[in-house]
């Protein structure tokens, strides 16, 4: 097997896929399957199988060709590919409702996330317990971030405030910050983030509903015709 590219000069796209592969890969090795083939892995995904053997080639194929994957090595191999070979301590700055939902999220332990420290302003929030994570006032995160060697932030910061509190993360030694502030952040290159804009996902989804309703009604007035 190749060694992954130092440079980690992969598209984004095959960065996307990976986590997919690796969560289906989990699910079978979970119910006793030990090989599975490229279409079969592929068609699970509803992509092709050409383009998932594309996107495995960047880091050496894992397999013969012809020859299946054997799931016991690949989720380990993907698990380290990805970074998530040993826990990735991450923190919440931001305690209000969504922040407290994803506090709740037990998959982010599961998937080699834990939640290191969580951090308010509001004295109301402060103290309050979220399966051991307590919130804490934002003077404190200097130091967890030092003291639990944190590289990951989830931001649920209103955008007023979301620059302000990043300029501090990375000052602090964050690498990464997955931003849910609807706002672009200006960060270094060699800190990357990742933008989840709800706002936009869901508008994107209307348009697909939309066009599925539109077609359908085109449909049904070509066949009254």
């Amino acid at each position: 097997m190749r060694k992954q590219k130092k440079g980690c000069d992969v598209p984004d796209a095959t960065i996307l896929r990976l986590p997919l592969y690796l969560e289906k890969l989990k699910l079978l090795q979970a119910i006793g399957v030990e090989d599975v083939s490229s279409r079969q892995l592929a068609e699970s995904l509803d992509i092709k199988a050409s383009q998932l053997r594309h996107d495995f080639h960047y880091f050496g194929g894992f397999s013969r060709p012809g020859r299946p994957y054997q799931v016991a090595k690949l989720v380990p191999a993907l698990e380290k590919i990805i970074g998530i070979a040993e826990p990735v301590h991450s923190i919440i700055v931001g305690a209000g409702h969504l922040g407290q939902a994803l506090a709740n999220y037990q998959n982010l332990d599961v998937q080699g996330f834990p939640i290191k420290g969580i951090f308010d302003v509001n004295p109301k929030l402060i103290g309050l317990d979220f399966r051991g994570a307590v919130v804490q006032d934002m003077d404190e995160m200097e130091a967890v971030i030092d003291k639990e060697a944190v590289k990951i932030a989830i931001l649920t910061v209103p955008a007023v405030h979301a620059q302000a509190v990043t300029d501090r993360l990375v000052a602090a030694g964050i690498v990464g910050i997955f931003n849910f502030a609807p706002m672009d952040l200006k960060v270094p290159a060699n800190v990357a983030v990742r933008n989840e804009r709800m706002a936009v996902g869901i508008m994107s989804l209307s348009f697909k509903v939309k066009c599925i309703l539109q077609n359908s009604e085109e449909k049904e007035e070509a066949e009254d015709l």
